[in-house]
């Protein structure tokens, strides 16, 4: 099989039990190599023969296979953009590598764009997309490469520029961000200023919107600038209840009334001095 990248399949499948191991892996043979991380070349080293393009309408990502994971077909979804697509893939390959997971029909995996974000559905499926898309985002934005993006205090600008070096869509660079940030973050999905889903940081506080609850009044995003300012918002407009501290907003509007949006709830500690 044609591909730049030479990978060893007995050995991740030796590690595979968990999806954090197996992308731990595969960056162990690939050496501390820069970003991009190049996806299209490990899923063609690790026997996905055929990546296709074409329009698809309710999924993002399909994979062909058998429960043997002895040969892959991923289709993406060529209506998405480059950086999704990358996304869809890792996440395909994800599926392909973790052997226990189930078909979700007798050809293999449908993933929609909801399972690449905030899955639901019964139990088994939840937990398969969840742990495909953990395998992606450790595969295509492994810690290390995070760490320049981590040193500086929280930023939608940062989350933009890993965007661009890593080659990952601005939503699972967002996500990745809240996850590995040492403050308490939390980032917001919306759109026509309206509540999607949101991803906590493991110290940030439960928020208690549901799908569709409008969002309170968000900074503006000057037409000059990619961001708003980051700026202070009350706890309680964002169902917010179990907060110490005080809470700031910053918004990154995205095409179609969709945006992003950081949760900053500062350590209480460190706001109450002597």
């Amino acid at each position: 099989m044609n591909s730049s990248v030479a990978l060893e399949r007995i050995d991740i499948d030796d590690v595979a039990t968990d999806p954090v191991r197996i992308a731990a892996e595969i960056h162990r043979q690939l050496g501390d190599i820069p970003g991009p991380v190049p996806i299209y070349d490990i899923a063609r080293a690790l026997d996905i023969d055929e990546i296709k393009t074409k329009p698809l309408q309710n999924f993002e990502g399909m994979l062909l296979t058998r429960p043997e994971r002895d040969f892959g077909t991923v289709l993406l979804n060529s209506l998405a953009s480059p950086q999704r697509r990358n996304y869809s893939l890792a996440h395909e390959l994800g599926h392909f590598l973790c052997g226990w997971h189930l078909t979700t029909d007798d050809t293999g995996f449908r993933c929609s764009q909801r399972d690449m974000a905030s899955p639901s559905g019964n139990a088994r499926h939840v937990k398969q997309e969840r742990e495909a898309n953990q395998f992606a985002i450790e595969l295509l934005a492994p810690s290390r490469l995070f760490k320049p993006y981590l040193r500086r205090l929280p930023d939608l600008e940062h989350v933009l520029s890993m965007h661009v070096a890593l080659d990952i869509s601005k939503a699972a660079a967002a996500r990745r961000y809240v996850e590995l940030h040492k403050e308490r973050l939390a980032v917001i999905f919306a759109r026509d200023s309206s509540f999607i889903y949101a991803v906590r940081g493991s110290e940030f506080p439960w928020i208690g919107l549901q799908e569709g609850d409008p969002l309170p009044i968000l900074p503006c995003v000057p037409q000059d600038a990619r961001t708003s300012e980051m700026i202070e918002t009350d706890p309680q407009d964002w169902n917010i209840r179990a907060l110490s501290g005080e809470l700031a907003v910053q918004v990154l509007s995205q095409e179609d009334e969709h945006a992003i949006v950081l949760l900053h709830a500062a350590d209480a500690d460190l706001d109450d001095g002597d």
